[in-house]
């Protein structure tokens, strides 16, 4: 049987696809094309709106092969590659037989490292992967030099997490949305950029990968329809840049710190696991948090059940005690383990002009800007504020005298 080698250079790209592919999609499909007028074999899979192309040189591969296109299930495919990919012998292959038969059909056969048999029914070419390459040749891309780019890729990796970023050459600055607002900051003066740049997360992460393996000394870029392509001659990639219009449209939000603090972490993540664990609380969906001079609250309760906890305020900043309501399950939603190595969480109140409210999350890799945040709304119900005076009586007649506090504020100064 003739055979199709993947050889160890292509692992990096191999796994980015493979990686990509979506488990939702129950017919996701890998397509090979070979061209041997073009001296390559391609392989194009990926999830429908990020497709990828690796574009494997016919020379090396058996000469028997013929041109041909066809595409296989991509979800035994991914398992595969991962069990090929797992081998210790160096220099090791990615083998695929190829037994076709002109009457009936075609197979694709692949031998597991225990010796297991994985083969795939070939089926037609997949018409979306096919549409992608040939739009290829209809896209407009800029080309930029390694060398330039990867001093651009580094100042947008020093504004994540973000959602989009870019980079106007004209003004010479870095335009970057992250939790949903906008800043905007000048570049290095030692930067000069050679293009206009804008990408997410999922888009910075293409470019950056592309440079790292790529054996080429440049790029090109497209973006068109909310979509980023990149291409260095040989693979390419792309992803979706859905809500890019509303990014470039979106105005900058001033906001006035309201009640500023920092908690211990610790504190502050085992009391939501542990309204996690209470249905009660869990299905009531509020939690409240409540600052006074000294210290930080935070509740959640249920139709016949309380929970209260001090965060073990290390520093905090408000003129007056204040009340607010959160959503549990937004609380839940952000990422509270391994930002920091510290031991001491900044927290922020932020109000905007038009009266509305978030918490902001802050680290020590970016005290000016919030990694993450949630909305947040100030309770002036006298009921709720009377019962977590309630709770805080009983709080403090229980921890009476425990007074000590010790904090790693190194590194806060700033915020």
């Amino acid at each position: 049987m003739k055979t199709i080698l993947i050889d160890k250079q292509y692992y990096p790209h191999i796994m980015l696809m493979i990686d990509a592919i979506d488990k939702k999609e129950r017919t996701s499909l890998i397509t090979f094309i070979i061209d041997k007028a073009a001296n390559t074999i391609s392989v194009i899979g990926g999830k429908r709106d990020a497709l990828r192309i690796i574009k494997l040189p016919f020379e090396g591969q058996d000469p028997t092969l013929q041109n041909g296109k066809w595409s296989i299930d991509a979800d035994m495919f991914k398992y595969y590659c991962e069990d090929c990919l797992k081998t210790k012998r160096k220099n090791q292959e990615i083998i695929l037989e190829l037994d076709e038969h002109p009457q009936s059909d075609s197979y694709v056969i692949g031998y597991a490292n225990d010796h297991a048999v994985r083969r795939w029914q070939c089926s037609a070419a997949c018409e979306a992967h096919l549409d992608y390459i040939a739009s290829l040749d209809n896209k407009t891309f800029q080309t930029v030099s390694i060398s330039a780019l990867q001093p651009m890729l580094e100042v947008a990796s020093s504004h994540c997490p973000l959602e989009f970023f870019k980079i106007d050459k004209a003004q010479h600055k870095i335009i970057v949305q992250r939790d949903n607002d906008i800043t905007t900051t000048a570049l290095p003066q030692d930067l000069i950029p050679e293009i206009d740049l804008v990408a997410n997360q999922d888009g910075l992460d293409i470019l950056k990968h592309t440079c790292q393996h790529t054996q080429s000394g440049t790029l090109m870029i497209n973006v068109d329809n909310e979509q980023l392509t990149v291409t260095d001659g040989k693979h390419s990639q792309s992803c979706s840049l859905e809500s890019l219009s509303e990014f470039c449209n979106k105005p900058k939000v001033n906001y006035t710190t309201e009640v500023k603090c920092v908690v211990k972490i610790y504190a502050l993540k085992s009391e939501i696991e542990a309204y996690t664990r209470v249905h009660q609380i869990k299905h009531n969906n509020i939690s409240l948090l409540y600052f006074t001079q000294n210290d930080v609250y935070l509740s959640g309760f249920g139709c016949t059940v309380d929970s209260f906890q001090n965060l073990s305020a290390l520093d905090i900043t408000t003129k007056q005690p204040l009340l607010y309501n959160i959503n549990l399950r937004q609380l839940l939603k952000v990422r509270i383990k391994n930002i920091t190595e510290l031991k001491g969480m900044t927290l922020r109140i932020l109000k905007s002009a038009d009266g509305s409210r978030k918490l902001a999350f802050y680290n020590e890799h970016d005290p000016k800007r919030p990694y993450a945040s949630i909305p947040i709304e100030l309770n002036t119900n006298n009921n709720d504020l009377m019962a977590m005076q309630t709770l805080m009586a009983i709080y403090n007649k229980q921890n009476q005298g425990d007074s000590c506090k010790q904090a790693d504020l190194l590194g806060y100064d700033d915020i």
